[in-house]
């Protein structure tokens, strides 16, 4: 199904136009859409208007479009966009027919739009339009040219939101043989990561191509209501750790890149692995001595100390311990099964595997199960995806998890779920206010 309408998209809602001229639009661009195949919906909005909903192909998928005036279906009547298809999360399209890629590009380091025009195309005058930059080469007896300007019009109404506006940029390659999705997003991606690393190298700003936010909501994700009775503000009475309040606060910062908003979270909690480990290892010990069999002159017993002494830099014991310790320490069962079941979305995620993220799956069906160790596993289980490589883990292979892909983009609950974590963590460890 479609998404919803949002407010990038409604913008150009025609609300005092001829509702005759749209109907008819809206009739030739679902007939257009039918005889190449690409499926449609009609949705109404608020106030009982209609608009239409075109699902372009994108792989195995397809990216929904809306176009809700009669302008904007007036406008993309006019191409041939039937033709065109749309390459993975970017705001990227293809043209088989034609051998040409365009994707929308902007710097990452937020800079200016007059600036970075500055930087790529020299001064302009106001108003003047600019020259593309063009870069030709001879491969394999074909002539492939790779533009770097203001992004087409095609391109701009079939990405609509923000890049739907006049000013974009794009990076055009043309004369490329291209067949399939695949392998038209394999060539976008080496031919725009080799020049923009160039670019990176030779004139110190960076450029990216856009992905598109859509990619990235969970399906039918709304933000979620404030509280109808909101707390009133006192003045602080507890401090936390500079180091990990640093971690939190950049793993909230990081929105749009979620394999650092899990580890940022991850390292708060990690933070108090040498405190809550050393509770877990001294009750160990505590339990082996005074075992009534413990014997000092025998190896065996003296090995089940040092087992239970060992760790891995400042704690004791492995990591995965380490943090089942802390989560102990810091998380009553209770509250984290309230938090895991308050949304129903989360709590349906949680309860089957994650594909391509992990196996593990909490027990939220036995009332009566700590649902701690499991959590932990879980969290621990991805952490490893994302900062080992294969076969890296002691706990044998491990699929490396990659910024941008498929997978990365499900982590939505999980980084929620390490945004509360990191938080009943940091409460945990707090002190009183001291100036």
């Amino acid at each position: 199904m479609s998404e919803d309408l949002t407010t990038d998209d409604i913008e150009d809602i025609d609300e005092e136009g001829n509702p005759e001229v749209l109907e008819e639009l809206q009739k030739n661009l679902l007939e257009r859409c039918k005889d190449a195949g690409i499926e449609t919906e009609i949705k109404d909005y608020f106030d009982g208007d209609r608009y239409v909903s075109v699902g372009m192909p994108n792989g195995r998928e397809k990216r929904w479009t809306i176009f809700s005036s009669a302008e904007s279906i007036s406008e993309i009547l006019r191409y041939e966009f039937e033709k065109y298809i749309f390459l993975g999360e970017f705001v990227a399209i293809a043209n088989y027919s034609d051998n040409t890629i365009e994707a929308v590009i902007r710097p990452i380091n937020g800079m200016s739009r007059s600036f970075i025009y500055r930087r790529i195309f020299g001064e302009i005058e106001e108003g003047e339009d600019i020259d593309p930059i063009i870069l030709e080469e001879s491969y394999l007896g074909r002539a492939i040219k790779i533009e770097i300007g203001e992004a087409s019009e095609i391109l701009r109404l079939l990405a609509k939101g923000p890049f739907g506006r006049s000013g974009a940029l794009s990076i055009k390659i043309s004369g490329v043989n291209i067949s399939q999705h695949n392998q038209s997003l394999q060539i976008l991606r080496k031919l725009s990561d080799s020049l923009f690393f160039q670019l990176d190298l030779q004139d110190g700003f960076a450029l990216s191509l856009v992905r598109d936010r859509r990619h990235t909501r969970r399906p039918g994700y709304r933000p979620r209501r404030r509280p109808p009775e909101r707390a009133e503000l006192e003045f602080p009475k507890i401090e936390f750790d500079e180091g990990p309040s640093s971690l939190y606060w950049y793993g909230r910062s990081a929105v749009g890149m979620p394999l650092l908003q899990f580890l940022a979270f991850y390292q708060v909690i990690e933070y108090y692995y040498p405190t809550y480990s050393q509770e877990e290892a001294r009750r160990r010990i505590r339990a082996i001595l005074k075992d009534p069999t413990f014997r000092t002159d025998r190896d065996g017993d003296i090995g089940k100390v040092l087992t239970a002494v060992s760790g891995h830099g400042r704690g004791f014991g492995d990591e995965r311990s380490q943090l089942r310790a802390t989560i102990n320490a810091c998380i009553d069962t209770n509250e984290l099964r309230g938090f895991l079941e308050e949304d129903q979305e989360r709590s349906e995620f949680f309860s089957a595997k994650q594909k391509g993220l992990t196996d593990h799956k909490l027990p939220l069906n036995n009332s009566d199960a700590d649902l701690r160790a499991p959590v932990a596993d879980l969290i621990y289980d991805i952490r490893c995806k994302i900062v080992h490589t294969k076969g890296e883990s002691s706990d044998g292979e491990v699929e490396l998890l990659l910024p941008f892909s498929k997978e990365a983009e499900l982590l939505f609950f999980d980084i929620e779920l390490m945004q509360f974590v990191a938080r009943k963590v940091l409460i945990a460890a707090g002190a009183p206010l001291s100036l």
